[in-house]
């Protein structure tokens, strides 16, 4: 017996089993030599002889553990379930550290037989008693890790196992796993990074690592690992085609994975094969031969009764065909393809999103039912959100559309995409603050996203944020725009000077742009118009000229040009405006801003009833136009048709009310001789406008006419806040302060007068009939001389000299004086 199991330990099996045989000839009942024979059988796989040797020791020993250890074992994998039987008794005789085993395979079996709690038990319980067993805790964490999702505890059993052998590449792996499905990518990445240490050519580490560091969004990195993987030689690697494929396609060798798929599918033509070479060659834009490569598949996976299986692989040859034909715009042949790919599978998402996109293209209203059943199969289809938001957002259903990207937005919270396209729908909603909230958004998630740039820009622009729509403006021109975008942004930005009536840059930008677009007559008319604003008359009359060559019937541009003709004061401007205007309005005789101008500048040269014959053709044009019934009224006046103005200005006055109105209608109340009325319409113009000056200066003019000169004094003086420059308020009120006795006021009043009108011989006429009351004779004659220097055919003004001179004892000079005024005055009357 001892030689039998000294030469079973030297796996002298047959030997063994010789000297085995004898010791059972001898001793039939000896229960070890027959657990001995059995294991040796076992060893030399004859499981039958080992069956039986080892129940014969069972019979012989019922407590022996070992033969139950051994035929457990023997049994596992023909009969688990008397294997499970054995190994319990096994356990249930010796639970101690020398028969951990037996917990080990039970727990081999409970994990092949999916009894998980069970499984985890028995690792446990090998673990109490020995725990160096790398192989339970291993098991245990990938128990966890994925078939119960605990992976905090999976990753602390890997990290035991990792204690228990630091040199075994499965664990660091296994833990890598662990770390990925908790989103803990930079640990992820370490574990792999070991594990690659221990095992340097492993292709699939190198994949995985790549993988990883793909997500963590460091691209050069993850690049270089599939290069590094592209360069490998490892047997396992090159003997998988697609693998390699994939690997040469991801480094941009499109070629070199053609190539390797074509030599493969040339041994042994597979669906697979093709289907991955048709998925290269779309990525190579080699559209038509991917057609050909998925067609080829689906001929493979055809039956003997030429019908396609209804299995998802074969749908996704047809889905992807479609793709192809969606990239040559055969939108129809598209559509055929994915209702293949969803006859042959029905639950296939992408196939129904992407005939949702064909049907869309194609204007079909029932693309929307794609994408509700696409949702409906996959609630985080992001796209399909946002192909059902431009949806809704083409039939003006803004609200819908915005539902749909903050849907969207719930799947990617950093996606610019559904940020940009909600702030638009926001702007076309015309809630411009909301819109400007989701456009900032997207420039956080991407600082140089033009489009944000300029529908931020253009949302501050409508709510008259000119400052923030500059600065967009001003970054996007930093930033490399098209042609077409500069050109833009450069009108845009032109447009917010002009609102900031800042027209020196409004005219740069609209230069700028006139480079870039040299033919579009509009730029040249928004030249044109700022030229016209800064006083640069002629210009500005090159600028509409060149509209005028550009588009010959442009209205615009030869009103803006007569107007500008008009400003020179001249007589020629005068005619050259109303040829212009004429012009327009027999291009377009219905055109009424050329019809009041016309009447304007009739009206300057004196031919008044043909200018009222212009305002009252736009009245008739437009019986709501109120320029023009001003305008007419304007007229009517000079002719002496006090009533009729006051008609056309209340009818001005029913369409919009204005101070300049309630003015105009004060003035033509006083000609009319109803000077309680014209106070009224003042009065009310001030309500209107507190800060109308020309309504105070007409109210104090007509309480100076009343001798309430108190109250003139205070409106001059309320005139002279709002316009310090305005003469008249000026002189008026220094007469007026004169008329008050309050001097020094008077003076100094007739200084500003003086100073502002320095060649008014008015002025000085005034101020010598203040100085004359205060009996200052001298000043009174010098400033009467000065008047008349600069007015010398006044009689009144030579007698007045005279009368002061008289006073001043000046007889002769005041003679002469009086003989000049009778010479000026016979004049007058023989003329």
């Amino acid at each position: 017996m001892k030689h039998g199991i000294h030469l079973f330990n030297y796996s002298a099996l047959t030997t063994a089993i010789q000297e085995f045989t004898a010791v059972i000839k001898e001793d039939p009942s000896n229960a070890q030599a027959r657990l001995y024979r059995g294991r040796a059988y076992a060893k030399q796989q004859q499981y039958r002889n080992a069956i039986q040797d080892l129940e014969a020791a069972i019979h012989l020993d019922p407590s022996c553990w070992l033969a139950f250890y051994y035929r457990g074992c023997i049994l596992r994998q023909v009969d688990p379930k008397r294997a499970v039987q054995d190994f319990s008794v096994s356990v249930l005789i010796n639970d101690t550290w020398e028969n951990f085993r037996s917990f080990l395979h039970r727990g081999i079996v409970y994990s092949e037989q999916c009894q998980w709690s069970l499984a985890i038990c028995d690792f446990q319980s090998v673990l109490a008693l020995d725990s160096s067993v790398f192989f339970a805790y291993l098991t245990i964490g990938l128990i966890l890790l994925l078939h119960l999702d605990q992976y905090y505890e999976a990753i602390r059993q890997f990290s035991n196992a990792i204690q228990t052998d630091p040199l075994n590449v499965r664990a660091y792996v296994c833990r890598a796993q662990a770390y990925h499905k908790i989103h803990d990518l930079p640990n992820a990445v370490k574990d792999i990074n070991r594990a690659i240490h221990l095992y340097p050519n492993k292709s699939k580490l190198c994949l995985l690592r790549g993988q990883y560091l793909m997500e963590l969004k460091k691209y050069e990195l993850a690049s270089l690992c599939i290069h590094q993987l592209a360069e490998m030689d490892e047997d396992s690697f090159l003997s998988q085609p697609a693998q390699q494929a994939r690997i040469q396609s991801f480094c941009q060798k499109q070629d070199k994975a053609i190539d390797c798929l074509l030599e493969a599918i040339s041994r042994k033509p597979e669906p697979s094969m093709f289907v991955i070479l048709g998925k290269i060659q779309m990525k190579d834009k080699k559209i038509k031969d991917a057609v050909r490569s998925f067609k080829k598949a689906m001929k493979l996976l055809m039956t003997s009764a030429k019908n396609v299986p209804k299995t998802f692989e074969a749908a996704e040859m047809y889905y992807l065909t479609g793709l192809c034909y969606m990239e040559q715009k055969n939108l129809l042949r598209a559509s055929d393809a994915f209702n293949m790919a969803i006859r042959l599978h029905s639950n296939y998402p992408d196939a129904f999103y992407q005939r949702g996109l064909c049907r869309m293209h194609l204007r079909k209203a029932n693309c929307i039912q794609d994408f509700n059943r696409a949702l409906a199969l996959c609630p985080s289809h992001f796209q399909a959100y946002m192909s059902r938001a431009a949806y809704y957002g083409s039939k003006g259903r803004y609200s819908k559309a915005i539902l749909n990207c903050n849907e969207a937005i719930k799947i990617l919270p950093d996606s610019v995409q559904a940020y940009f396209y909600r702030g638009t729908l926001k702007y076309q909603n015309k809630t411009f603050k909301a819109a400007i909230e989701d456009l900032s958004k997207t420039i956080n998630l991407n600082k140089t996203c033009i489009f944000a740039y300029y529908n931020r820009a253009i949302c501050y622009q409508k709510i008259k944020d000119f400052k923030k729509a500059l600065k967009d403006y001003g970054i996007l021109l930093l930033l490399e725009l098209s042609k077409e975008i500069s050109f833009k942004v450069l009108i845009n930005r032109g447009l917010v000077y002009v609102a900031l009536e800042d027209y020196a840059n409004a005219c740069e930008d609209f230069k700028e742009a006139m480079l870039l677009s040299p033919d579009d007559s509009q730029i040249f008319q928004a030249i044109g118009i700022c030229c016209y604003k800064l006083h640069e008359f002629e210009e500005a009359v090159r600028s509409f000229d060149k509209v005028l060559k550009l588009d010959p019937l442009s209205v615009d541009a030869y009103v803006a040009r007569g107007k500008l003709y008009m400003e020179s004061g001249h007589e020629a401007g005068c005619k050259q405006a109303q040829k212009d205007f004429s012009r327009t309005i027999h291009l377009n005789p219905l055109c009424i801003e050329a019809r009041i101008c016309l009447g304007y500048n009739l009206e300057a040269v004196g031919k008044l009833q043909k200018a009222w014959g212009q305002f009252t053709t736009a009245i008739c044009i437009d019986s709501k136009c109120s320029a023009a019934y001003d305008g007419r009224a304007s007229v009517c006046l000079q002719m002496g048709e006090a009533f009729a103005a006051f008609q056309d200005t209340n009818a001005a006055l029913k369409l919009t009310t204005t101070a300049l109105r309630l003015t105009n209608r004060g003035v033509i109340n006083q000609v009319m001789g109803y000077p309680s009325c014209a106070m009224k319409d003042y009065q009310q113009a001030i309500s209107v406008d507190p800060n109308y000056a020309l309504a105070y200066l007409n109210a104090a003019n007509l309480y100076f006419c009343n001798r309430q000169f108190s109250q003139a004094h205070s409106y001059y003086s309320k005139v002279l806040q709002l316009d310090p420059r305005n003469e008249s308020a000026i002189m008026n009120r220094a007469i007026t302060n004169t008329l008050l006795n309050n001097t020094e006021e008077a003076k100094e009043d007739f200084e500003k007068a003086i100073c502002l009108c320095p060649f008014s011989a008015e002025v000085y006429f005034n101020r010598a009939n203040f100085y004359n009351g205060l009996k200052q004779y001298k000043l009174a004659e010098k400033d009467i001389s000065t008047a008349l220097s600069i007015q010398p055919n006044s009689a009144l003004m030579y007698k007045f000299r005279a009368d002061i001179r008289g006073k001043l004892g000046f007889n002769k000079e005041a003679v002469e004086d009086y003989r000049q005024a009778i010479s000026i005055q016979d004049q007058t009357h023989s003329m």
